[in-house]
């Protein structure tokens, strides 16, 4: 082991908190480290040096006072609810993203509109052929209709409807 690891090692090795295949291997490299030696030496004379100082006495109700102190200055917690309400946020993805991301994501629903319209020719349509063409049929919004272009119901819908293709009365 390196000796930057056994460093970090020591104190709980004095201490007796290893496991027994960290405390053999420390073991281990002590004997051929003359440095971590002595820093284990140091440690020892530092904690015997810390046991030898007199431990001031406490006051008496030291640690009730403590202890009510502590209660005051704990923040009121609510009992945590079993079941939490379901709240329905549809982008609570969206405002957990940094602000490149959302701006990211903007720009490319942004990009798949404009994209959109310029395939179905929304955007690179005359406008001649914007006044002859019906809305509906000009974004390719006829597949949205009730009844779709060439099915039954829209011949049925043809033959019975007073009104022909231009709009007039028949």
């Amino acid at each position: 082991m390196r000796c930057k690891i056994i460093v970090a090692l020591l104190s709980p090795y004095v201490d007796d908190a290893l496991s027994k295949s960290r405390k053999h291997a420390v073991e281990q490299h002590l004997r051929a480290c003359e440095a971590c030696r002595a820093q284990l030496e140091r440690i020892r004379q530092l904690g015997n040096l810390l046991n030898d100082l007199p431990v001031p006495p406490v006051p008496e109700g030291f640690a009730a006072r403590v202890m009510a102190e502590a209660k005051t200055r704990l923040p009121e917690t609510k009992p945590k609810r079993i079941l939490s309400p379901v709240i329905w946020d549809p982008l609570r993805w969206f405002a957990e993203f940094s602000a490149p991301m959302r701006l990211a994501a903007c720009a490319t629903v942004l990009l798949a509109c404009v994209v959109g319209l310029t395939m179905a020719g929304g955007l690179l349509v005359n406008e001649q052929e914007q006044v002859k063409g019906s809305v509906k049929n000009q974004y390719g919004l006829e597949w949205f209709d009730s009844t779709p272009p060439g099915s039954v119901g829209s011949v049925y819908l043809a033959m019975t409807s007073p009104f022909n293709e231009e709009g007039n009365i028949r």
